[in-house]
């Protein structure tokens, strides 16, 4: 009987016009929403029951039913909900689903105080006619955004609405658990770890945050969003608690300490949730076997490590003999490297004590290759580029498998073959006897198709994959061509490479280093190619971010040639080669799912602030989702009140425009000064505490003053835009 509309009421004040209620039906989803300001509550009962008896009136038309009664006339039961439960303390939201009614019903009751009737329901409206939510959750490389509620797409930067990993294993009978960075989308509770598929995670959602504040400053994300970066980062989901994480461990004290691994370090604190999860875990329950994913922060920036292993790395080069390594951020990075491989080695042990090892298939894996900008400070060497280019610097990355369940014959084996990141959702499919067959994807595109929208492509990973691996085989995708990017193809040997690529370089053995680090410092890159600010991008320009251009296409023999220094295509002898690949690359553009990402919404960010605790998280959907109740302003910190009438200050256009054009260049010089030093001597940088952070809030309430006194103020008040 559903059909794929939505049905409005409401109510107004018979005076002024005022909305005393909203409230829509979604009858596709079975989902009853109503918004009422606290002064009104009394009247949702009686709406509540009204449309019941509506309800009962299309049961009862269609035929349809819920439960024993599926199929038969008249038999929903008028009493199935308490009504009486839906009086609720004011700012509080009520989730409740009937037994015998095929919907749910959320109630959202806004404080007089809060003054987002309007704008709540304008926003709903937009979005809820459309039947999908189009939120955004981060662009393909770094950018968070928050949802433009006018977009008219599926425009999702989350990962769209199909089936994951953990949701695929979890089918076949394992016990799922997600620890680290997710980076994979947050707009609504199906967008989480838990909507994926896991039991229980311990996460951050953004790409990075400061290993020891748990914050998303700049130096962790690179941008400013126009949350102002304001946010913790670190949240728990499970069966009893769903929200930010509020442990003692959520502080930043132990960063000068001298142990060798600081309670409060990310990482670790990471790390000590994974080994107890090994430890918790029934390893006598064959039914119910361990899925862990252990997603490291690290080698991410920030470059931040305990004083132990920043000393403790000079020390192993000047033991060894090895040359000095004279860039401060590369020593950074390598202590990072060590700390590691440590965390890899306690969770293999923890493997091995529990006698879970000889069972168990251990995949270590990365999306991307090291990033050679500052403060980066990776080495791909002698691989050409970095991340963020589709040279092999930036896209072939290291992965090794290990653990019993690895055939002894094919233990010390390096493959050869082609295998793409998308394989191990497949790989883990066929090992938990599940279909990798994407139902979810098909199912969202029949609706997608009905609107003339772009529709998700098949899975891309392919059968067969690990049993080639463990045989030394060629593998699957040994005849096919690997869609790597918009820009570039793999036609083994042959790849192809289009358009500007920034870091288009060959670094040397031992980069970064003192040259490296003055070049950055007086303006000759390599800088972070994706900065921003309020979603407005800066172009310093090529030099700054050692960027070339294939134009039309580069050609490399990658096997012959696995540094990319010989480009083939001005040869005669390849140019049918080199024709076919961008002829093959066009028609893989054209599956490309890329809907309009339109605008962030601050009022997300609102969301995140009250409801989400100030910490990153769903802000869709989420009436039954947090545990902890909604806070208001009362509850905030003078400096969150501060942050939040600075967000709402970014919204007005002539101000966002002040800010775009003035922060990005005071940020950079603040980054620059702080980025990297030369280190000549073993002895001449030491770890000393790291300078504070930028302040975004200040920077945005300081471009509203300087607005002020340009005397180009918008003459409305500013309530009007906040």
């Amino acid at each position: 009987m559903f059909k794929q509309v939505w049905r409005e009421y409401t109510l107004t004040e018979k005076n002024t016009g005022e909305y005393i209620m909203w409230a829509y039906f979604q009858p596709d989803i079975g989902q009853l929403t109503v918004h009422l300001s606290e002064k009104n509550i009394p009247i949702v009962s009686q709406f509540v029951q009204d449309f019941k008896n509506k309800f009962d009136s299309m049961l009862n038309a269609s035929g349809s039913g819920k439960g024993k009664g599926k199929g038969k006339k008249g038999t929903a039961d008028s009493k199935a909900m308490d009504i009486d439960q839906m009086i609720m303390p004011p700012n509080q939201s009520f989730h409740a689903r009937s037994s015998k009614y095929p919907f749910n019903l959320d109630v959202v009751i806004l404080k007089e105080s809060e003054n987002h009737w309007d704008v709540w329901k304008e926003a709903w409206q937009n979005a809820v006619a459309k039947a999908n939510m189009p939120f955004s959750v981060g662009t393909p490389h770094v950018q968070w955004k928050a949802p433009d509620l006018n977009d008219d797409q599926e425009s999702s930067e989350n990962i769209p609405l199909q089936n994951g990993m953990g949701a695929k294993v979890k089918a076949g009978g394992y016990k799922t658990f997600y620890t680290g960075k997710w980076d994979a989308g947050m707009a609504t509770p199906q967008h989480t770890p838990r909507g994926r598929g896991f039991d229980s995670s311990f996460l951050y959602y953004q790409h990075a945050n400061d290993y020891w504040n748990k914050k998303t400053g700049i130096e962790a994300t690179g941008e400013i969003t126009p949350c102002l970066n304001a946010f913790y980062d670190l949240v728990t989901e499970n069966d009893t608690y769903r929200g930010p994480y509020k442990e003692a461990d959520l502080t930043d004290a132990c960063k000068d300490s001298e142990e060798r691994t600081p309670f409060c370090y990310e990482e670790k604190m990471f790390e000590e949730r994974s080994l107890q999860i090994i430890r918790d875990h029934n390893a006598s329950d064959l039914d119910h076997p361990l899925f862990l994913f252990h997603a490291f922060h690290l080698l991410h920036t920030p470059l931040q490590i305990p004083k132990y292993y920043y000393s403790k790395i000079s020390e192993i080069v000047s033991q060894q003999g090895g040359q000095i390594i004279d860039s401060e951020n590369r020593r950074k990075l390598m202590a990072m490297t060590m700390y590691l491989d440590d965390t890899i080695q306690n969770l293999t042990d923890a493997l091995k004590s529990k006698g879970m090892w000889d069972n168990t298939l251990l995949v270590f894996t990365t999306d991307n290759g090291g990033p050679i900008y500052e403060p980066g400070s990776a080495n791909n060497y002698p691989l050409r580029g970095g991340k963020y280019s589709d040279f092999e610097g930036g896209v072939r990355t290291n992965t090794f498998i290990s653990g019993g369940f690895v055939p002894e014959s094919s233990r010390g084996r390096i493959h050869n073959g082609i295998v793409s990141i998308a394989d191990w959702y497949t790989i883990f499919s066929e090992l938990a006897g599940v279909d990798a067959k994407d139902d979810a994807a098909e199912a969202a595109n029949v609706w997608l198709k009905s609107r003339g929208l772009s529709t998700l492509a098949p899975v891309d990973g392919k059968n067969g994959m690990l049993d080639a691996i463990f045989q030394g085989a060629p593998g699957p995708r040994a005849n096919e061509s690997l869609f790597i990017s918009g820009n570039a193809l793999l036609s083994y040997p042959y790849k192809l490479v289009t358009g500007k690529q920034p870091y288009m370089v060959h670094t040397g053995p031992l980069y970064p280093n003192c040259s490296t680090v003055g070049r950055f410092v007086s303006g000759g890159g390599p800088d972070f190619v994706d900065f921003g600010v309020l979603e407005y991008k800066i172009d310093l320009g090529d030099e700054y971010y050692w960027r070339g251009d294939c134009g039309d296409g580069c050609l490399y023999n990658i096997e012959e040639d696995p540094s990319e220094s010989n480009d083939l295509s001005h040869d005669p002898k390849y140019q049918a080669q080199l024709k076919q690949m961008i002829d093959a690359l066009a028609d893989f553009n054209k599956t490309l799912f890329l809907p309009d990402r339109g605008e962030t919404d601050v009022e997300a960010c609102y969301s995140i602030m009250l409801k989400g605790g100030g910490h990153f998280g769903p802000f869709v959907d989420i009436a039954s989702y947090y545990s902890d109740p909604p806070r208001s302003l009362d509850n905030l910190t003078k400096h969150e009140k501060l942050q939040m009438t600075a967000m709402g200050i970014t919204e007005i256009p002539p101000v966002k425009e002040l800010i775009q054009e003035y922060v990005p260049k005071l940020a950079l010089t603040q980054l620059r000064k702080t980025s990297d030093k030369c280190c000549p001597e073993p002895d001449s940088c030491t770890l000393t505490t790291e300078p504070d952070s930028l302040d975004e809030t200040g920077l945005v309430l300081d471009a509203s003053h300087k607005l002020s006194a340009l005397d180009k103020a918008p003459r409305k008040d500013p309530s009007v835009y906040i």
